[in-house]
């Protein structure tokens, strides 16, 4: 077993879901922080827009896997 900072105990079904919602949120935290350092007096870190977008990013990939991906198989 490969030593962690965090452990969580999912069901098999349920990780790859939650490795691509940490993988959103990462990628819209890193852009974000990019966008602030290149012109902080423009952009916000974290401001109230881009939490609603992580928010909404988050919800439309719970949406696929919890609803859509059972409905349709590819």
């Amino acid at each position: 077993m490969v030593k962690t900072l965090f452990n969580i105990d999912l069901e098999e079904e349920y990780k790859p879901m939650f490795e691509e919602i940490t993988k959103m949120i990462v990628i819209l935290v890193v852009v974000n922080f990019l966008m602030y350092i290149s012109d902080p007096n423009i952009n916000k870190f974290l401001g109230e827009s881009y939490l609603k977008l992580i928010i909404f990013v988050v919800l439309g990939v719970l949406t696929y896997w919890l609803v859509i991906k059972k409905v349709i198989k590819f």
